[in-house]
């Protein structure tokens, strides 16, 4: 390279003749005055001290040659630190792929203007992407790289995650204090998900939710692509930051709010299955009942639907009969008795076991524990109702849905119901024993 810009600096005397014997001034005579002239200069060259850099070959031909080997001649004076990862060109030796030996119009001597083309002469140009990085735009490269060598790969003047965090300093700990669940990347590097020049995606990420998340939760695809029911909002794009944090949270699975908040945030209105069926606005239902099922009082919808996907309708985690008659059969209710103990469907007494009883008969067994029992939806709404005990004020019934009416009265002793499959029962548990023997484990919200 250096001797292509010595060729054309020569060239630059036109027709004037050269000097066949040995001179101390190149700039003299008007020979190559315009190497002085830059507005930023090499200290040899302003200083005209040539042959700091050219030697004589032969004087009578007025040709000269490099006062050391081009890989070696800047290191006379420049010294670079050796460290792990060099520049391609400081590695080859080849200074003047970026700095012009004599001069330049721009700082540190570059052959080009740093922020529109000099690194791109060699890098890819990422202006087509639609989303590009700051520094990228602005041609900040050595914002974030350093030019010659760095301990770090792609000459990262810091580690990624600590880099990042020079400019994003919101995303650092806020007074010292982590997120309690961070998010793995988040921890190892930025780079995981984001594209540190340019992207299509908002954000840089290297690829839009849910594929980019799939990368690493290859346990969450699988369960979308081969369970039966699948949650929209796990699936659609974007889906996945609808309830999670990207970068962490001080809530389990880096949720952005607690459970409640999140589900009626979209299970507010009217919303339907891709089979057509219409979703209850759980915001009004829980809003208008004060009487809400114990998951809902704990905020733990996940207790009873999985949020991704499942094998049982409305992504019920377990088995939960959907109908209202249907012969007892533990198996079909595992989804209740992950709270509630098979006991208080399967004991015909009930003193001690459950308040739903008739002195010491259990109406549980009565109701639910024969070839034609009744559900459990059959007299309790799952998830909130104006009723003590979530008992339905009405049960849809049969094929068109009618609106089976229970009629439930309580007393201090237990209470009556007047549903339109039977006349009014009455049920009297007596007073309480003083001393109850309720079992480990006993089901709560009985009636």
């Amino acid at each position: 390279m250096l001797a292509v810009v010595l060729a054309a600096a020569a060239g630059g005397a036109g027709a004037q003749q050269r000097p066949t014997e040995r001179t101390e001034s190149c700039v003299s005579g008007g020979c190559h005055a315009k190497i002085v002239t830059h507005p930023v200069m090499h200290g040899p060259a302003a200083q005209q001290k040539c042959m700091a850099c050219h030697a004589y070959d032969e004087p009578r031909e007025h040709r000269f040659r490099l006062a050391e080997p081009q890989a070696d001649l800047c290191t006379t004076c420049h010294v670079f630190p050796h460290r792990t990862y060099a520049h391609e060109p400081v590695r080859q030796g080849n200074c003047t792929g970026c700095h012009d030996p004599h001069g330049s119009d721009h700082q540190m001597m570059l052959v080009a203007d740093p922020v529109r083309g000099l690194c791109l002469s060699c890098h890819h140009d990422e202006g087509a992407s639609k989303f590009v990085h700051g520094p990228v735009a602005a041609g900040a490269c050595i914002l974030c790289h350093d030019a010659h060598s760095s301990w770090e790969p792609m000459l990262l003047t810091e580690p990624p995650r600590q880099l990042c965090l020079g400019c994003h300093a919101e995303m650092a700990p806020s007074n010292g204090r982590e997120h309690r669940y961070p998010h793995q990347p988040v921890e190892d590097s930025c780079l995981i998900c984001h594209d540190a020049h340019a992207s299509d995606v908002h954000y840089q990420l290297h690829e839009d939710s849910p594929g980019l998340c799939y990368t690493c939760h290859e346990d969450v695809r699988s369960a979308l692509q081969s369970r039966q029911v699948v949650h929209g909002a796990a699936s659609e794009p974007g889906g996945c930051l609808a309830c999670h944090s990207a970068h962490g949270s001080d809530l389990p699975a880096m949720q952005r709010d607690g459970q409640t908040a999140l589900c009626v945030g979209c299970h507010d209105g009217s919303l339907s299955t891709t089979g057509g069926r219409s979703l209850t606005n759980m915001m009004a239902l829980l809003r208008d009942n004060e009487h809400h099922h114990g998951p809902i009082l704990e905020g733990a919808c996940t207790a009873c639907h999985e949020p991704h996907a499942a094998d049982h309708t409305q992504l019920l985690r377990k088995a939960y009969p959907p109908e209202f008659y249907a012969p007892f059969e533990p198996k079909r209710y595992e989804l209740c008795f992950e709270c509630h103990i098979p006991q208080l469907v399967e004991t015909e007494q009930g003193t001690g076991l459950t308040r739903f009883r008739d002195g010491d008969r259990n109406l549980h067994w009565l109701h639910v524990n024969r070839r034609k029992g009744r559900t459990c939806r059959a007299c309790h709404e799952v998830h909130a109702s104006s009723n003590p005990f979530h008992i339905r004020d009405s049960v849809p019934f049969g094929s068109k849905g009618w609106a089976l009416e229970i009629r439930f009265l309580q007393t201090d002793t237990g209470g009556s119901c007047t549903p339109g499959c039977h006349a009014t029962q009455h049920y009297d548990r007596g007073p309480m024993p003083l001393t109850p023997p309720a079992p480990s484990g006993a089901g709560r919200g009985e009636p």
